[in-house]
């Protein structure tokens, strides 16, 4: 016989690029990797965690920092189990967080390289409650990229009291193979982020063309003429918010669902001592001051709250189906009906894997979940605008742009969603085949807003993929969407007849469409109408003709205007690149001054001073016009600096009539919070008509700026507003100008304006001439 215990024993030695192939390549997407960090903020019971990304033309100087302020990490497990890649406390069945008792997100042991796929160095500091000194490491990520064992990589890390000077000091920055990142140093400092008592600081700098990219490509769709666009929806932001919009949905379900008698005893994922919330900031965010971050909280998705038809429910451990359909399409017809579906009814159709659920007896792999789809009429601009309306949005093209972002149907699992469901696989479920089958009686991915909530350990038989990119394709999964696809069924035949009934979908006729009055006096002729009610009528028709011919000017005014704000705001953001070019001209020539000849450097300098003062004409001309882009952000700002960039536009008006500009220097450093924009439309159209008027008189003039008893009031010294129509000018249509294209919109839609953000406005004649009052609202 042979000796076996003569025979060698033998082990995998893995090369230093597994590293690379574990983090950088299985990740999708950056935002998935963003995601992954923020999951382990939240699995370290983490109240908040702050994710912001850094742009600059320049890779080394752009970086991105997630912070959390959870348990942090000790020296024992920085140094030791975060670096046993694959291995991981989290895998034991019923894992949870110690102080909050949350299900762990995380048990893949990989998501710690996530940070990896997104620049070239990760740099990792965090701190324990009551300890002195923080821990760090830097990994460089190309030394992964040689040809060598996993072994023979080392990189730096340690204890240090000061951990900026990581990023400050000669010695450090070398040490760790970076460079010096000014930018980094300087959001540090401004963000207080320079230090903290408990948590993990994670920073990747030199991010990778991918990460930029998408940065800039987002960055440039938001300089684009469109008011409905908002950082909302770029990409890292939507990432983020639906990431943990089921955290908030999830409670709300169950005690529905427990109310409804449908579950026991709720799934509890949070309580209101340790809810989770995410800040987002960026540089790309405009009007930001150089020393200053703004942070935006990342909200749940907004629409979510409003629908046309919504389905909710459970499935149980048989597969059984139990809930509720909702109808609120019609404003005064609301009801709910619940519905039953046992999984012997599908469970041999064609179109479902025979034996997926055994013979209906079997328990269900995937374990009891819950669901909540919210279903949208998005073909009908009339119930657009109900639905813009339900959910505080401006108008019915903005409630589109918003759900467009939000659209598909999803997968959560403990209160977070997973991906790619409802993003980059929007249709997982195959509703466009069927809705491409019968459009009448199925519903597309493009109209539903819905999630599946699942839990450890109750779904664990539903098992993420390694790269973090969905669910495997096991038999649970499958459970799951074959139930999906009966749900969706028995909605989209339910919707279908409730909209046959009520009619919804016909067609309807041109709401600009005028009346017939030729038919109309025809029918009076039939009636044998005297001639005295006919030459009333004729005259009553040519008075409602002459006003709709009015309307229809000044709407095509109006429409004339909004294309001129188009224009603006493209103009805005087209100056930006030829300024930034004139400066680093300016900066470049600068520095080849020393070496031109004396002879010519007197003209070569009068050349460089007349591009600064062009470039510094252009540069405040672009300041001037960028509270104009309509920003619907509330945000710090001085009515003061607005009111004189406002004046700036009309510089050339009052240099030539002599008009003088008096602001009261109290208001120099007077600062409110509200939509800056609404006030740029009113100093606007009150600046324009003053000049107008004053231009009128042919004298020179003034126009005064100053607060009154806590109001902005804007007078000047031109001639009085007419008595008679003082309390109608903000009227819509009444103006006092003679020219025949005034249209006296203008302060209609300034007080519009204003009063949507609770200020109000009125016009009064004082001894030095007409005066403009705005002030807040009472119950503003």
């Amino acid at each position: 016989m042979p000796d076996n215990s003569a025979i060698k024993r033998h082990s995998f030695q893995p090369g230093a690029r597994s590293i690379i192939q574990m983090g950088e390549q299985l990740i999708g997407h950056p935002s998935t990797a963003i995601n992954e960090l923020v999951k382990n903020g939240y699995d370290a019971d983490a109240l908040y965690c702050k994710v912001y990304f850094s742009y600059s033309s320049d890779p080394s100087e752009s970086f991105i920092v997630v912070f959390d302020d959870g348990s942090g990490m000790s020296a024992r497990t920085l140094f030791g189990d975060w670096l046993k890649p694959s291995v991981s406390s989290k895998r034991q069945a019923g894992s949870k967080s110690i102080k909050f008792g949350r299900n762990h997100l995380g048990s893949k042991g990989i998501g710690r390289l996530a940070a990896m796929a997104l620049g070239e160095k990760v740099t990792v500091v965090s701190r324990k409650a009551k300890t002195t000194k923080y821990n760090w490491i830097t990994i460089n990520r190309e030394a992964f990229k040689e040809e060598v064992l996993l072994s023979e990589i080392d990189f730096p890390g340690d204890k240090i009291s000061d951990f900026l000077s990581l990023f400050t000091e000669k010695d450090l920055i070398k040490e760790r193979n970076a460079k010096v990142n000014d930018p980094l140093q300087h959001f540090l400092e401004v963000t207080k982020l320079d230090s903290f008592e408990n948590g993990t600081l994670i920073i990747v700098e030199s991010l990778d063309s991918s990460v930029l990219k998408i940065l800039m490509e987002d960055y440039n769709q938001l300089e684009l003429p469109d008011h409905s666009r908002s950082f909302e929806s770029t990409r890292f932001y939507k990432a983020l918010a639906t990431l943990i919009t089921p955290l908030s949905l999830n409670a709300e379900i169950q005690k529905e669902l427990q109310q409804k008698k449908l579950i026991d005893v709720q799934n509890v994922i949070e309580v209101s001592e340790s809810i989770f919330s995410i800040e987002y900031g960026t540089n790309l965010l405009p009007d930001q001051k150089s020393d200053e971050v703004d942070w935006l909280p990342v909200e749940p998705v907004p629409i979510q709250s409003v629908y046309d038809y919504r389905v909710y429910g459970k499935v149980s451990n048989q597969g059984d189906v139990q809930g509720f359909l909702s109808y609120k399409r019609l404003i005064d017809d609301h009801k709910e009906e619940r519905f039953e579906i046992l999984n012997q009814e599908y469970i041999n159709k064609s179109d479902v894997q025979i034996g997926l659920f055994g013979n209906g007896e079997e328990v269900n792999e995937t374990g009891e979940y819950y669901f909540d789809i919210r279903i949208y009429d998005i073909g009908e601009k009339d119930n657009l605008e109900k639905l813009a309306k339900e959910a505080r949005l401006k108008s019915a093209s903005e409630f589109r742009s918003v759900f467009k972002n939000f659209q598909g149907m999803r997968i959560s699992k403990n209160g977070f969603g997973v991906k790619p469901y409802g993003d980059e696989v929007e249709d997982w479920i195959n509703l466009s085949k069927a809705r491409v089958q019968n459009p009448g009686k199925n519903v597309n991915t493009n109209q539903i807003l819905g999630y599946v909530f699942l839990y450890s350990p109750e779904n664990d038989n539903l098992e993420e993929k390694t790269n973090r990119e969905g669910f495997l394709e096991n038999r649970a999964f499958q459970q799951v969407r074959a139930t999906m696809v009966e749900i969706f069924s028995l909605l989209g035949k339910r919707r279908y007849n409730y909209r046959l009934l009520h009619g919804i979908g016909r067609t309807p006729t041109s709401k600009h469409q005028r009346p017939d009055f030729d038919e109309y006096l025809g029918n009076l002729l039939n009636l044998n109408a005297t001639s005295q009610i006919l030459s009333y009528s004729q005259k009553f028709m040519k008075e409602v003709t002459t006003s709709m011919d009015n309307i229809e000017e000044s709407l095509s005014f109006s429409e004339r205007l909004a294309s001129l704000g188009s224009g603006i705001e493209l103009v805005y953001h087209e100056m930006a690149q030829p300024i930034s070019g004139l400066r680093t001209t300016k900066s470049s020539l600068d520095l080849k001054i020393s070496k031109i000849d004396p002879n010519v450097l007197d003209n070569y300098v009068k050349d460089i001073t007349a591009l600064q003062h062009a470039t510094d004409v252009l540069t405040q001309l672009r300041s001037s016009l960028q509270p104009a882009i309509g920003r619907s952000r509330s945000k710090k700002f001085n009515p003061y600096i607005t009111f004189l960039k406002v004046c700036n536009l009309y510089k050339s008006d009052i240099e030539e009539n002599g008009i003088s500009i008096i602001a009261e220097n109290r208001l120099a450093n007077f600062e409110i919070i509200d939509l800056e924009y609404a006030f740029w439309i009113a100093f606007l159209n009150i600046i324009n008509n003053a000049i107008y008027w004053l231009k009128k008189s042919e004298k020179s003039g003034e126009i005064r700026f100053y607060i009154e008893q806590e109001a902005f009031v804007i007078s000047n010294s031109g001639p009085y507003i007419n008595d008679e129509l003082i309390d109608q000018i903000f009227n819509y249509g009444v103006t006092t100008r003679p020219e025949k294209n005034a249209t006296g919109l203008g302060l209609s839609f300034t007080q519009s304006i204003l009063s949507r953000n609770n200020w109000s406005i009125s016009a009064e004649n004082r001894i030095d001439g007409p005066a403009f009052i705005i002030k807040k609202d009472s119950n503003g």
